[in-house]
């Protein structure tokens, strides 16, 4: 509201990007990338929507001009390869970590101001997109740098939540450091573009190198999710109920865990006993009902620091008309959701805590 009204108050004082030949005189080509749009506001459209419609369209036209620049540049042969090779390497990495994530970024220009202006004399709305080459590639250059210390950040995290066993949290924060990367990646390709003076230090790709090692390391230990160690037991009158364990792991699975035949290598080492007991039998009329209980003890360690973080008991009553057996294979059936929920509950609370030094 303060640039539209700053507009109507100069609204006498034509800017000097208005003339298409004062554009290219104080605008040069070599000098600039520019975006210019004009127009008039739509069957009721407010000014501000109008203005700020326009102004977009001003600076989509700047950054396409940028884009296309990029794109018809022959950048050093060396350079350019250098470049390609670290995003291909890093992006089949992304891709087999988290297929989910998108590391494509729409072109971002640091230094970019749009100004706009309604002439006076028919109400048409001008808008100007611009920035001055030097400019583009001093803020091209932070960016890169300021972006790279968030990443490196980030991955020190990464490393510490890897080290406390919070491998959930871990695998959060080295997704979000996908597209950081891109953005970093589209950066250096719009500074080799428009900076004919650019190498690999003012692009940084010696530290962008390092830092994607770190995070394709991080990767190769992340992408197979948690590492839990599972020992169930479910006495039914003599047998082994096997379905309990198989019921437990599929719901386990939906947190991205893995299953490991030794607590040494877990994560979580999660012991599981759940004995079935008869409890009566109920005669209405020619009718019999059989009733047990499964009562279940569910233990919780959290192996890398050999914390016991949870131990409760549970117990479920299950009911059928043939026998007991069929009674416990109810009540393992009622059982079984309850017994994942508390498993994935406290694991899913470490996610987002960080253990203080």
């Amino acid at each position: 509201m303060l640039l539209l009204a700053a507009s109507m108050a100069v609204g006498q004082t034509t800017p000097n990007w208005y003339d298409n030949d004062m554009r290219r005189s104080f605008y040069p080509a070599g000098q600039y990338f520019i975006g210019f749009a004009e127009g008039n506001r739509r069957n009721g459209e407010s000014l501000e929507i109008a203005t700020q419609r326009l102004k977009d369209a001003a600076r989509t036209e700047a950054v396409s001009t940028i884009r296309v620049h990029v794109q018809n540049t022959t950048v050093n042969h060396s350079l350019s390869q250098t470049l390609r090779t670290m995003e291909g390497t890093f992006r089949q990495s992304a891709r087999e970590f988290e297929s989910t994530t998108t590391t494509s970024v729409d072109m971002q220009i640091p230094g970019l101001q749009v100004e706009a202006w309604t002439n006076p004399a028919n109400g048409n709305i001008a808008a100007f997109a611009y920035v001055k080459k030097v400019t583009l590639i001093r803020q091209l250059e932070k960016t890169i740098i300021v972006v790279l210390t968030k990443i490196e950040t980030s991955l020190d995290q990464v490393d510490q939540l890897i080290a406390n066993g919070q491998k959930m949290q871990a695998r959060d924060v080295a997704s979000k450091t996908l597209p950081q990367f891109a953005e970093v990646d589209e950066a250096q390709k719009t500074l080799a573009a428009v900076d004919e003076n650019a190498d690999e230090e003012s692009l940084q790709l010696q530290e962008t190198r390092d830092l994607q090692r770190r995070l394709i390391a991080f990767v190769t230990q992340l992408k197979n999710g948690i590492n839990i160690y599972l020992q169930c037991t479910a006495d039914m009158f003599g047998t082994n109920y096997g379905a309990l364990k198989s019921e437990i792991q599929g719901e386990l699975s939906k947190l991205g865990c893995t299953f490991v035949s030794s607590p040494d290598e877990s994560d979580w080492a999660v012991y599981v006993k759940a004995p079935a007991r008869q409890y009566n039998k109920a005669d209405f009329g020619g009718t019999s009902s059989y009733f047990s209980y499964v009562d279940a003890t569910i233990t919780i360690d959290k192996t890398t620091t050999g914390q016991r973080i949870f131990e409760d008991q549970i117990s479920e009553k299950g009911g059928h008309t043939h026998n007991f057996e069929q009674a416990a294979r109810d009540a393992y059936k009622h059982i079984s959701p309850k017994i994942s929920a508390l498993i994935k509950e406290q694991i899913q609370q470490y996610r987002y805590f960080v253990p203080t030094k």
